[in-house]
């Protein structure tokens, strides 16, 4: 348990700020995030009540409304701390195999990067949007007190939005690792020349079924967020584009970009976990050409009819897995009524 804790706090230390907050027992830090989207939630709702257009008040309404089911989920979470690492040591603690390091260290470095990209999109946006106006005031000196409150308010509100949006792709990219170092021991079983015996099967079965609990386990976990999130986001993104087409300003062309790149990136990570549980089945269905057993092949059986139920994944609010194909269904109804969108919006 020691080596395990050791090793998250090596992970916790380039794994954003929240995760290292709860690895390092920092409930301060999570409770400071979870007022600072709680205030934000406050300045949108506010900026809806003076809105001038349906479009500006129906998107601050939604902002507000997911900022503030965000900060009481940052409370949860300070509360459920304890929890959230045992799900973390989860695998590590049962699975007891070795492992590709190299190569998941490269996989994650890459997705950090991917993500650190995705966040400058959104700082450019932010600076366009919300920082330059505000330099403008400032030197026009045409600025109120309330002014530079409700700027704080954003400011604020956009850091601690991206530090829970780097600690849910955090968590995602953590159940990623589960299921590739599940991929690995079978892609090791297959290139092996050794005999495939029934124990060996079953290692690997049972190290799978430790990926879909720890899975299950973040799953119950999320929900809040993957809940709100998958909902909310795809309003957004669906009235950004909608408001592009009919209004084609270079304001909401932005708050599209920025809107729709976050999605991508948050999407993207969540139904990755259902495809990692699936593409392993070639893999494992070429382990029946290994053995002669009659009972290394039932074990084969039984492991191939659990990946083929493609149940592995998060969920909106357990109805359905969020799977590509949830998605891709999702974005064709997305773009069909993003056509529609500008009729509906005039």
């Amino acid at each position: 348990m020691n080596a395990s804790n050791g090793n998250g706090m090596n992970r916790a230390s380039s794994a954003g700020l929240i995760i290292q907050a709860l690895f390092s027992n920092w409930k301060i830090v999570i409770v400071l995030i979870g007022f600072g989207l709680a205030m934000d939630s406050g300045n949108w709702f506010v900026n809806a009540s003076l809105a001038t257009s349906k479009f500006f008040f129906g998107s601050w309404v939604i902002f507000g409304i997911q900022q503030a089911i965000f900060a009481l989920f940052m409370f949860q979470l300070c509360f459920q701390r304890d929890k959230y690492i045992d799900h973390i040591m989860h695998f590590d603690c049962n699975a007891k195999v070795q492992s590709n390091q190299q190569s998941l260290d490269a996989y994650m470095k890459r997705n950090r990067y991917i993500f650190h990209s995705f966040t400058f999109i959104n700082c450019v946006v932010n600076i366009l949007l919300v920082i330059a106006p505000f330099i403008d005031k400032l030197e026009k000196c045409n600025i109120r007190t309330i002014d530079i409150l409700k700027f704080g308010s954003v400011e604020i509100g956009f850091c601690c939005s991206f530090a829970l949006f780097r600690f849910f792709v955090e968590t995602c990219l953590y159940i990623h690792t589960c299921f590739m170092r599940v991929e690995h021991q079978i892609d090791t079983l297959n290139k092996s020349t050794n005999g495939l015996s029934i124990e060996h099967i079953r290692k690997v079965r049972r190290l799978y079924c430790f990926a879909v609990e720890t899975t299950e386990k973040f799953n119950s976990l999320l929900w809040p967020v993957i809940s709100t999130y998958f909902v909310v986001c795809i309003v957004k993104s669906h009235w950004a584009l909608a408001a592009a087409i009919t209004k084609s300003s270079f304001y909401v062309a932005l708050i599209f970009i920025a809107e729709f790149s976050v999605f991508i990136l948050v999407a993207y990570n969540m139904i990755y976990i259902n495809h990692l549980s699936t593409r392993i089945y070639q893999s494992v269905y070429s382990l029946s050409y290994k053995t002669d057993s009659l009972f290394a092949k039932k074990e084969v059986h039984l492991f191939l009819t659990r990946i083929e139920r493609g149940d592995v994944g998060f969920t909106f609010l357990d109805l359905f897995v969020i799977t590509p194909t949830c998605v891709t269904s999702l974005v064709t109804i997305f773009l069909t009524l993003a056509l529609a969108g500008p009729t509906l919006i005039t």
